[in-house]
């Protein structure tokens, strides 16, 4: 008996699944060979295709906002510790606060891959002037993606290639912020502090620099595109320091958050 009980066992060991082969063609083969077989005329396997490519399309789009919103629900804050400043064609000095794009990344990239999501950067240069495209992307093959552009930093004194790389650093930071929609604390410590040095200076009432509007637009795009600020509160903010343009004004009010 013992014998028996031993073979037995054995013959059901020989019978245990196993890992089934890979299957000879991929889905969409199998679709095509289908139309194959019953005689489809090429435009019926056109449209085949087309209608297969659509549909991928579709469940990589869905798969995207899963995990993006997965992503959105465990995302850190990231606290502002660097900050920046420079003078003003105004005779002021402007300073802000910001968080590193080292500090930005390594918040999010964890929780990024987690939910199989990534990221790259793209760069062009037209001029003095740089754009950043920041692409976001899931292993479904969804992709999105922010772009801003800004001029070279020709503030202290830089040599060109720094200028470059500050630039460069200052628009991915914005961009993959804004792609994110990542909030960063302390987001009312930057202001405007005006130059003392002449106490019989009369008030300069001067609009709001272009200059540096088009500097910090990035970031305050970013703000409003993440719904961590709007455009009427940042308007209120350059008025505390200069009016601002009708330019201006316009520009800020067309940014609408991402989903509206």
């Amino acid at each position: 008996m013992p014998a028996k009980k031993k073979t037995e066992l054995m013959e059901s060991a020989d019978v245990l699944p196993v890992d089934k082969p890979a299957p000879a063609l991929s889905e969409v083969g199998q679709i095509m060979q289908s139309a194959i077989d019953q005689n489809a005329s090429i435009d019926t396997l056109e449209r085949v295709m087309r209608l297969y490519e659509q549909s991928q399309t579709i469940v990589a789009r869905q798969q995207f906002n899963e995990a993006f919103s997965r992503f959105q629900q465990e995302m850190p804050v990231v606290k502002k510790n660097k900050t920046a400043a420079f003078n003003t064609n105004n005779g002021g000095r402007m300073e802000y606060s910001y968080a590193s794009i080292d500090d930005v990344v390594a918040a999010v990239q964890p929780v990024l891959h987690r939910y199989g999501l990534s990221y790259w950067f793209e760069q062009q240069q037209n001029g003095p002037n740089i754009t950043i495209t920041c692409n976001l992307t899931h292993v479904s093959g969804h992709t999105i993606c922010n772009t801003a552009t800004g001029p070279m930093d020709n503030t202290g004194k830089k040599s060109p290639l720094q200028q470059i790389g500050s630039t460069v650093t200052y628009l991915k930071r914005q961009t993959l912020v804004g792609i994110l929609g990542v909030a960063c604390t302390d987001d009312d410590t930057d202001g405007y502090v005006p130059d003392m040095n002449d106490s019989t200076q009369s008030p300069v009432h001067n609009h709001y620099s272009d200059e540096d509007f088009q500097r910090l637009l990035p970031e305050w795009r970013a703000s409003i595109e993440s719904g961590q600020q709007s455009a009427d509160r940042i308007i209120r903010k350059i008025n505390s320091k200069a009016p601002a343009t009708p330019q201006q004004v316009q520009q800020l009010k067309a940014i609408q958050p991402r989903g509206h």
